[in-house]
């Protein structure tokens, strides 16, 4: 029997939107820490419910998006949507002009994502087999990885001549592209109990509760750890609190990209190869590893190792994690069960966003890196307990 290609159409395109789209997005957001405190003279619990509430708002649509994507055997219509929304709403960044509304802006734009993000994991779902998942999510976090890394650069050019509210106009350019690519996608029928009968697919009623119950562990552990994450804009703050100055910051970001692109494919064929939990557990320790930098005391080359390591955690975490629950989910229950795992990692994004800006600012820096590095710890004997996960 001829194998399946690895790399279809549909996950070219997907990753292509996947790359314009974090383009787009990655010119802003490292800027909007940058923007909220140096331009609109917030502090750091501004930066942390800006961040927290973006990924926390998205939260409840995850999981709708997701039994809706199940209900009505669709998946396309969620993903465009998604990307025109995180496209458009990127002008309320050119005429914002207090954090409230940049809280807005971000939320809004997690919106979009909330709409697309597990419709489209789940059509990358359908498009691989359980031997490729580790590859096709892997290649999906590397086109990610290698938006955000074009858009650190860009960001880091654009910033020496033009203003903050320039950038963020020049922005929707790339975004706009990665829409695009979304509308070229060409659907496949859904698989379920009665995949292929269209009259019938609407009856089907996907409810949270009816995940299996590995699967809902799996879940909690990524919780938990979603909790200790507290974000790439607290490293910006420890950059800028260094000494370096806007674009110098970038940089380092920059780097993060770059680490994360690099690894993301290598980490999807180890979980391939080897199961999902080995390949997590590293990423969770490779995060507390980064946070242990931070803690090790004041100097870039510290600073310089925790960007990295903080990159290539996250190129072992995020792609792992997905393909974990895939293999976990019953097949009429996959945009249910990728629903289920973005929503409860976004709904701890707000407590945990806050609980780091408080720490940062009303006792130190160190505080929020420690309070990182603890509770990944807690998530790493969390997974230990998990049975393994390989593919079939």
């Amino acid at each position: 029997m001829t194998q399946r290609p690895f790399l279809t159409r549909n996950l070219l395109l997907l990753g292509l939107a996947s790359l314009f789209t974090d383009l787009s997005s990655h010119i802003v957001f490292p800027l909007v820490p940058l923007f909220v405190t140096g331009v609109l003279g917030a502090g750091s619990v501004a930066v942390g419910l800006i961040e927290g509430a973006a990924e926390t708002v998205s939260a409840l649509l995850k999981g709708w998006a997701g039994k809706w994507s199940d209900r009505v055997a669709r998946r396309q219509p969620f993903v465009v949507a998604g990307y025109v929304l995180s496209t458009a709403v990127k002008f309320l960044f050119v005429i914002a002009n207090t954090w409230p509304l940049v809280l807005l802006a971000r939320a809004t734009e997690r919106i979009g994502k909330g709409l697309r993000s597990a419709p489209r994991d789940a059509l990358i779902m359908d498009e691989c087999t359980p031997q490729t998942r580790g590859r096709a999510y892997g290649f999906q976090r590397a086109m990610d990885g290698a938006g955000g890394l074009l858009g650190a650069i860009a960001a880091w050019f654009l910033l020496g001549f033009l203003e903050f509210r320039e950038i963020f106009l020049w922005a929707i350019v790339p975004g706009a592209l990665g829409a695009l690519m979304a509308m070229l996608v060409r659907e496949h029928p859904a698989p379920g109990p009665q995949s292929g009968v269209a009259s019938t697919a609407p009856r089907v009623r996907p409810r949270f509760r009816d995940l299996p119950l590995p699967l809902r562990r799996a879940i909690e552990g990524c919780t938990l750890f979603a909790l200790a994450q507290f974000g790439i804009a607290f490293l910006l703050l420890a950059a800028t609190a260094q000494g370096l100055d806007d674009r110098d910051a970038i940089l380092f970001y920059v780097m993060f990209n770059a680490t994360n692109t690099v690894a993301s494919m290598p980490a999807g064929r180890l979980s391939d190869r080897y199961g999902r939990k080995p390949v997590l557990l590293g990423g969770y320790a490779l995060f507390a590893l980064a946070c242990a930098m931070l803690l090790a005391g004041p100097g870039l080359v510290w600073l310089l190792f925790a960007f990295l390591l903080y990159g290539a955690a996250m190129a072992a975490i995020d792609g792992t994690q997905r393909a974990l629950v895939a293999d976990l989910a019953p097949p009429e229950l996959r945009a249910t069960a990728m629903g289920a795992y973005h929503a409860a990692i976004a709904l701890v994004a707000l407590p945990g966003g806050y609980v780091a800006g408080l720490l940062w600012q009303h006792l130190a820096p160190a505080a929020t890196f420690a309070f990182g590095a603890l509770l990944a710890l807690l998530a790493i004997r969390v997974l230990m307990r998990l049975p393994e996960s390989r593919p079939a």
